[in-house]
């Protein structure tokens, strides 16, 4: 949470806050050892405050929708209870946005985003809050884009970077009747490595749930699954 400086502030907080206890306990001048040791305290819980991070998200949902037993066409929408940490943030930034194929129309609230960046292939689009929009309250976020020509080899993949602290992650994914699911996985990457997790709850063959709580800030959460293999009809049909 603190970059040197303010561990090194932190760690004198912390000391004179040890120092102003013992005095306190030790010592005939109770009463200056607990406005010290009171003082540090309100100084400690100041700078944790003011080093939170911008936003918290109670619980995030990511449905990856695929219309097409072909899957060119599909589309995503993520859900999430968001609470600002601070008072005076007004902006969000969904961050991380990539798929093989192209990806265009991006809604929040059914609204257009306010601003949006492209880095690479991957997307940013931010929304601004009304000055009347009580984020530190907390609010829900409604993020749909379409995917074009990105679900069409045999293997797909939903992922989600953790970039906010997250009490609860869910991804499913909803694949068109006609091509059901072979196989499915869900894992995360962390430091570059891979780690397993628990299965993916597979409904009707077409319908893939992943669940997570308190995924780790920073890693990415991949949610990937076969399809069964096309016949040469299907496959011909899907070039055109």
């Amino acid at each position: 949470m603190f970059d040197k400086s303010n561990q090194l502030i932190f760690y004198i907080n912390a000391a004179i806050l040890v120092f102003g206890a013992l005095v306190a306990l030790l010592t005939n001048f109770i009463a200056i050892g607990l406005i010290v040791a009171i003082c540090a305290a309100l100084l400690i819980f100041d700078q944790i405050r003011q080093n939170k991070f911008a936003f918290s998200i109670a619980d995030l949902t990511k449905i990856l929708t695929v219309h097409d037993t072909c899957g060119k066409k599909a589309t995503l929408t993520q859900m999430q209870m968001t609470t600002a940490c601070h008072a005076d943030n007004s902006e969000y930034w969904f961050r991380n946005i990539r798929a093989i194929g192209s990806i265009s129309n991006f809604r929040i609230n059914n609204g257009d985003p306010a601003e949006q960046r492209k880095d690479n292939d991957s997307y940013q689009v931010c929304m601004k809050f009304p000055p009347e929009l009580k984020v530190i309250n907390g609010t829900d976020l409604t993020l749909t884009y379409q995917c074009e020509g990105a679900f069409t080899q045999n293997e797909g993949i939903l992922s989600h970077v953790v970039d906010d602290d997250t009490q609860r992650l869910h991804l499913t994914v909803e694949l068109p009747s006609g091509r059901a699911v072979a196989t499915a996985r869900f894992f995360c990457i962390r430091n570059g490595k891979e780690e397993a997790l628990l299965p993916p709850v597979i409904t009707g063959q077409t319908k893939i749930d992943a669940e997570v709580k308190n995924p780790q800030r920073g890693a990415e959460y991949c949610l990937q699954w076969n399809w069964e293999e096309e016949g040469l009809l299907k496959k011909v049909a899907c070039m055109f």
